[in-house]
């Protein structure tokens, strides 16, 4: 089985557009696909299943395994949209160097 165009887009996007982010996608014979995603510290992943539709979740530190997902969806486009705005909500999130910070990292090296 052949991982879906959307979710191929998918992943592109997220490379161009986080370039530090941590990604892993299982395609499985059934047609099923896991999408794993890591932006600033924060695991999200799109379960997509050809026949029962598609979920995002965030996974906590705290989320216990084997949980239903937070969010289910008949329609991949629906999902995908979902998924990237919690990825550029998590991009948001993280921390900007400021001045100081890079002057220490500066110190470090020398």
């Amino acid at each position: 089985m052949t991982t879906p165009d959307k979710i191929q887009d998918l992943l592109a996007e997220i490379v161009h557009d986080y370039p530090a982010a941590h990604l892993e996608l299982a395609p499985l014979p059934s047609g099923v696909c896991f999408l794993w995603v890591t932006v600033s510290s924060r695991n999200f992943v799109l379960e997509y299943h050809p026949r029962e539709g598609t979920a995002v979740s965030e996974n906590l530190p705290d989320t216990p395994p084997f949980v239903g997902h937070d969010q289910a969806f008949h329609s991949l486009d629906e999902a995908i949209f979902c998924f990237r705005q919690l990825l550029a909500v998590a991009a948001r999130s993280q921390p900007q160097e400021t001045a100081a910070t890079l002057h220490d990292r500066q110190r470090e090296l020398t």
